[in-house]
């Protein structure tokens, strides 16, 4: 048993290490937040190369250019769901703010505050002799129900875009037609938003997740972040089924049918603001065919809710990709632990604090039946040892006739050398699970802002460091408790110290709901550990004594 233990938690100690080195966690700082850029602004106009062939829009970006003089007057519509207020402005013919009415900032609770994100897309029609730069334009604006339509002239070509608003959501329709010479071989190129204005208690750890994310067609989402594209831009060929901006909990996505997927993405970093700890500013820009004078796609700017998410189809829900390099095995158990624990809430109607309680006692019962089995195999080895030892020294000098004797032994007791690797299984399950909640916790909305007990958001550390603290001392039980009426084993007996307070030290600043759950397995584990190690103490009392003595007579 203690050999198991000693393994289960060395091997837990590797991955917490890797862990911390792979994704260091973001210690809470005092920060003054970067003055958010002005995504209804025109962005810096990129230069595109159009022939027969799809434009490039990797090219350096030129100076920003000063919009003319709008002979529109400008003004703003808003379409209400039941969800959100999706603000336009005719100025470029562009969403300039979508409201979250679900959703406050959890930077001042003292003042509640609607979540705004600002999609300021800015678009331009290239063509093969000219280029339409449509955020220059002030276009006329006529809403009939929850369609916002914007029509304009540019540059002799007329030009309108359609917005229909989904009753319910955070999503709409966006259809465009150009009429023109030269339509016919045109492509549109939308420029994404280049920042977000963090509502976050966490300013830093959210600004930390501002990223693109892309899903071509055949291919799995990849997400890039700000932060790795001022060294590294992304030039991405299509076909592409959606691209997205985002922050920690929310993002502004542009998804299309498979009949006009988006041809291309070209993303590229910026320098940091003056004063600021992180790069915040990017920019993005999306082109699609324009077909038959005729573009369109679909825009969602909202949570980043799995069920609202995966309903828009498109794999859209690995917009926030889980688990960085290990994301194909991560990503589909978090799914799973994501879905269970949503459930359990909307079934249990309770609080998210008690789902991961239950959740936690729930896996334990799960798995004790495995943990009866591998302790009765421990005991059974443990019985064997002497019966081991004695073939051991006997043999010693005869390596073949070792192994065979060896073999023999084991077989005559219903075992094999790998039962004790076997047995350390079920004390090892649990740690992808532990892995998986590491990205649950640190990305998944349903637990932001909620309060628990004395905790006021689980999505955030323990501000009073009391989970830690109990986790720890759980952990030392589960392994004092473990070493009972075993074997002396110095080594088992400094990790039975080390381990617990390695454990505080990484997650006392991961989110409260990590350490909840840790604490309850630790806390759920105990009467199994403590009916083993009885277990144990009779089976060693029942132990043979010749057997004991069995190596003296070899």
């Amino acid at each position: 048993m203690e050999k198991r233990l000693l393994v289960a938690l060395l091997l837990s100690a590797i991955v917490f290490v890797l862990y911390e080195y792979l994704y260091p966690p973001q210690r809470p700082r005092v920060a003054t937040t970067p003055a958010p850029v002005d995504t209804t602004a025109p962005a810096p106009t990129q230069a595109a190369a159009v022939g027969t062939q799809s434009p490039t829009v990797g090219a350096t970006p030129a100076a920003p250019t000063a919009p003319s003089a709008p002979a529109v007057p400008a003004e703003t519509l808003a379409v209400k769901t039941t969800n959100a207020v999706f603000t336009f402005s005719n100025i470029g013919a562009t969403p300039v703010g979508v409201t979250m009415l679900d959703y406050n900032s959890t930077r001042n609770k003292a003042r509640a505050e609607n979540v705004v994100l600002a999609p300021g897309l800015r678009y331009r029609i290239v063509r093969s002799k000219d280029t339409l730069d449509l955020s220059q334009t002030a276009f006329k604006a006529n809403r009939d129900g929850s369609t916002v339509t914007f029509t304009g002239d540019v540059k002799g070509s007329q030009v309108s875009i359609a917005y229909k608003v989904a009753p319910q959501g955070y999503l709409a329709t966006v259809s465009g037609k150009v009429t023109g010479p030269g339509s016919d071989t045109s492509y549109l190129v939308a420029q994404l938003p280049s920042t977000f204005k963090s509502t976050e208690a966490d300013t830093i750890d959210d600004q930390n997740h501002f990223a693109y994310a892309v899903k071509p067609v055949r291919d799995d989402p990849q997400g890039i972040a700000f932060s790795k594209l001022d060294q590294n831009p992304k030039l991405i060929s299509g076909p592409l089924s959606w691209v997205a901006a985002r922050d920690k909990y929310f993002v502004i996505g542009l998804l299309t049918t498979p009949a006009a997927p988006f041809a291309e993405a070209d993303l590229s970093g910026d320098p940091k603001l003056p004063g600021a700890k992180l790069k915040t500013i990017a920019n993005g820009s999306v082109i699609q065919p324009v077909r038959n004078g005729t573009f369109g796609f679909e825009l969602y700017a909202g949570p980043q809710e799995y069920s609202r998410l995966h309903a828009l189809g498109r794999e859209f829900e690995d917009v926030n990709p889980y688990g960085g390099f290990l994301h194909g095995v991560l990503q589909p158990f978090a799914t799973i632990i994501v879905r269970v624990m949503i459930w359990m809430r909307g079934a249990l109607q309770l609080n998210y604090g008690w789902i991961i309680i239950i959740f936690g006692v729930g896996i334990r019962v799960l798995l004790w039946p495995l943990n009866q089995r591998a302790m009765r195999t421990s005991l059974r080895m443990q019985a064997l040892q002497p019966e081991i030892q004695a073939v051991q020294e006997r043999y010693k000098n005869k390596p073949e006739q070792l192994q065979t004797e060896m073999m023999k032994v084991y077989g005559e007791h219903g075992l094999s050398p790998l039962s004790p690797i076997v047995g350390c299984l079920p004390m090892l399950i649990p740690l992808p699970i532990l892995y998986c909640l590491l990205f649950v916790f640190q990305n998944t909305i349903a637990f932001r802002g909620v309060s628990f007990l004395w905790l006021h958001d689980i999505s955030l550390k323990d501000p009073y460091f009391i989970l830690p603290a109990v986790m720890g001392v759980s952990s030392y039980l589960v392994s004092w408790i473990g070493m009972r009426n075993s074997p002396p084993n110095p080594q088992a007996k400094m990790m039975t110290y080390f381990f617990p307070a390695m454990m505080v030290f990484f997650l006392m600043n991961y989110s409260a709901g990590l350490n909840l759950y840790y604490a309850v397995q630790n806390i759920a584990t105990l009467p199994q550990q403590w009916f083993l190690s009885n277990e144990r103490a009779k089976a060693a009392k029942k132990a043979p004594a010749p057997a004991r003595a069995a190596p003296a007579r070899g």
